[in-house]
């Protein structure tokens, strides 16, 4: 009996799954159900009552809602509420318009100033600026062909750095 205990406690994942079982058996007990509430339906029966109602919706017309206002007063109102959304439309697009001009002004003056400052750089007397080696594909290929050739041998190189 004793070695049976100790071998629970060495266990505490078996224990922990025997408390998991007892208490899901001990919970499942049937709860009885309370008559104030309606019995449950399945979805088939809860379709066909919908689409019984919508046939029953479907029969009986219902009479248009009488007008609220009268149409002449509608169409004031309307005509009203286009003037002044194209009032404010064309405010906007004023508004727009202005500020695009003043951003292409902004941007002609920032383009001839970085022109004016590329003109002074790439001055070919300017000790800052050299105009880098230009090379072509014959000369690239040319190079890479000259390095494995005056480099040192394929076998004293690692394949480490070949791999790279």
């Amino acid at each position: 009996m004793g070695d049976f205990i100790d071998f629970f406690l060495k266990n505490p994942f078996l224990i922990i799954v025997l408390i998991g079982i007892l208490t899901s058996m001990l919970g499942k007990k049937k709860q009885p159900q309370d008559p104030n509430t309606p019995p449950k339906k399945k979805w088939q029966e809860v379709m066909q009552e919908l689409q019984g109602e919508m046939q029953q919706g479907n029969q009986q017309q219902r009479p248009a809602p009488a007008p609220v206002r009268k149409v002449e007063q509608q169409a004031a109102q309307a005509a009203e509420v286009i003037d002044e959304t194209t009032n404010e439309a064309n405010k906007r697009i004023a508004e727009l318009r202005r500020l695009q001009q003043k951003y292409d002004q902004e941007r002609l003056y920032q383009k001839a100033k970085a022109d004016q400052l590329t003109s002074t750089i790439s001055d070919n007397n300017s000790p800052v600026y050299r105009k880098g080696p230009s090379f072509g594909k014959k000369q690239l290929i040319d190079g890479i062909i000259m390095s494995e050739v005056l480099g040192p041998p394929r076998a004293k190189r690692s394949l480490q750095r070949s791999r790279r």
